[in-house]
């Protein structure tokens, strides 16, 4: 008789994904709201990002393939650009997610197979 409390790995990470963006969320909610919250912690979000996306890229799993590594490192190096205002570009390096997407297209989507009803072969 199966495990009724049985979680598998998928539905684990999709339950840690949604607590860290309910998390998220709840911070720029009360960040809005007027509660107060230390600059100093502000500027460090770009980094986990930063962290999971080199992750995807260098130690791809099923949870996390090197094309959502190359997404989220992108998000965070667009953060982290207009966070700390490197190469005085602010926040207009939004250019950054037209190359992210060029380079999806051109290593990631090809190699992905392709989803459609099943082939059945026909008998001759």
């Amino acid at each position: 008789m199966p495990d009724p409390t049985y979680k598998s790995p998928r539905e684990r990470s999709q339950l840690l994904f949604g607590l860290v963006l309910l998390l998220i969320g709840a911070v720029l909610l009360a960040n809005n709201l007027g509660f107060y919250l230390p600059l100093s912690l502000w500027k460090l979000w770009p980094l986990p990002l930063l962290g999971f996306g080199l992750i995807g890229l260098l130690l791809p799993t099923r949870h996390l393939d090197r094309a959502s590594g190359m997404w989220l490192f992108t998000v965070g190096l667009y953060g982290a650009i207009g966070t700390y205002d490197l190469f005085n570009l602010g926040w207009g390096a939004w250019p950054l997610f037209v190359i992210a997407a060029g380079i999806n297209i051109i290593f990631f989507e090809r190699r992905r197979p392709r989803r459609g009803p099943p082939q059945v072969p026909h008998e001759t």
